[in-house]
């Protein structure tokens, strides 16, 4: 799906957010930076990095950060890497084709210090759980580590600008995605895995409720900051 979209990808993306993810997106980088600036050199593994919007401000936030980009689009990717070689951060990013399903063969446990994951879990095939874990698994076990998830879900607010955001997610976006990018199929499937996606209190109790590696490994959610009157939230946790 993504491989059709990604040359229109950003585009579209700044057309239907005008241009307010940018901001959600910086949000997520800041708390990364602030928490990583006491270490010396911090890996980072941004996960369904897409065309690098995230790594490229992480890498721009964060001087001294190296950072692993992972996707399973080649398409996305090769976008990616040409805003990377236009920057000329080649040396500070890489980008790789991967899910999190497969990092189990491709990563070392205990690697990054931290990690991000930008409008990517709801993507991510059942059980959720186990690719969590995996990201867990992944993430070193220290105080200042954080793995950060931007994600779109359904406003739990029943004022009237969450109700707008909602009529916005469930009309607007599949209707104008799809006109932009030619693929109107795609652009359902947006809205469809938005209202499938947990509510921010539920998601809470999925990353707090895991049990990985048969130690009872999980993540504490230190932060949950609403944005766009409840549509994107922003989810700060420590692996413990």
């Amino acid at each position: 799906m993504f491989d059709l979209i990604a040359t229109r990808y950003d585009f579209i993306n700044s057309v239907l957010a005008m241009r307010m993810d940018v901001g959600w997106r910086q949000q997520m980088v800041d708390r990364v930076a602030a928490a990583s600036a006491s270490d010396g050199k911090v890996d980072i593994l941004d996960i369904a990095t897409g065309t690098a919007e995230v790594a490229l401000l992480l890498a721009n936030s964060i001087p001294n950060a190296q950072i692993l980009g992972m996707d399973p689009s080649v398409n996305m990717l090769t976008v990616g890497r040409t805003k990377i070689a236009r920057r000329g951060w080649n040396e500070r990013i890489t980008l790789n084709e991967g899910s999190v399903q497969s990092f189990r063969t491709k990563l070392n446990a205990n690697s990054f210090d931290a990690a991000t994951m930008a409008f990517g879990i709801r993507n991510i095939p059942h059980p959720r759980e186990d690719a969590l874990c995996e990201i867990h698994r992944v993430l070193k076990k220290k105080t200042t580590t954080k793995f950060c998830i931007l994600e779109f879900s359904e406003p739990e607010q029943t004022d009237v600008l969450s109700s707008l955001a909602t009529l916005f997610i469930r009309h607007v976006v599949p209707v104008v995605g799809g006109i932009l990018s030619g693929n109107p199929r795609e652009y359902l499937h947006l809205q469809n895995s938005i209202a499938d996606f947990p509510s921010p209190t539920n998601f809470v109790k999925v990353l707090e409720g895991l049990e990985c590696g048969g130690g009872g490994g999980r993540f504490r959610v230190d932060e949950v900051v609403q944005m766009n009157f409840g549509s994107v939230q922003l989810y700060v946790t420590t692996p413990i």
